[in-house]
């Protein structure tokens, strides 16, 4: 998966019929926490990589990865890497809002012996921009890998450089009772 992963955002990258969109069109490396709220679980820590591409005007491509040994109450598992790959449409409703629909392929690897799992995430959310250098992005959708849950997604990018910014995602698992939070550096490379 990950391979894939690399090898459909390469693709994209170099291609010369992709039309900019700053909003989908970045890499973003991040530390990232995850707070499992569930018995007597502890926190763990990852690294996550996430991209994204716009092309033919209204599509774009997006991936994440994350390296992190979490433990998941699900089947009592731990993570041993989460790879995303996902299609969507977004539309810019003016030049402070954008709304998006898409859906990921997760492939969740575990340790221990356990079998890969795959799922679905569909998904649906809105980008503000009331500047350049401001981004807000709101998300929601209902991941099926391995648990079968609400997930919402909270995210800042503030750009202190045209084409490098701060990002903030929180990302809440709602049964699960799992929380991430990431803090990373965006680099926006159509700008």
């Amino acid at each position: 998966m990950k391979n894939r992963l690399t090898l459909a955002l390469s693709l994209i990258l170099i291609s010369t019929s992709a039309i900019a969109d700053k909003h989908f069109d970045y890499a973003d490396l991040a530390y990232s926490r995850q707070n499992t709220d569930w018995h007597n679980f502890g926190d763990s820590e990852a690294t996550t990589l996430k991209a994204s591409v716009s092309f033919l005007s209204y599509l774009h491509l997006r991936g994440r990865y994350n390296n992190g040994g979490v433990q998941l109450p699900a089947r009592n598992a731990r993570q041993d890497s989460w790879s995303v790959i996902g299609l969507g449409a977004h539309y810019p409703v003016n030049n402070e809002w954008s709304v998006y629909i898409g859906s990921d392929h997760n492939e969740l690897k575990l340790q221990h012996g356990l079998p890969t799992e795959r799922g679905w995430y569909p998904h649906i959310g809105a980008r503000y921009s009331p500047s350049d250098e401001w981004q807000f992005a709101l998300e929601a959708g209902e991941v099926d890998v391995l648990f079968r849950d609400t997930t919402f997604v909270v995210e800042t990018v503030y750009s202190f450089h045209p084409s490098l910014g701060l990002s903030a995602t929180l990302r809440d698992y709602d049964d699960l009772d799992l929380t991430e939070y990431e803090i990373g550096l965006r680099w926006f490379f159509r700008n």
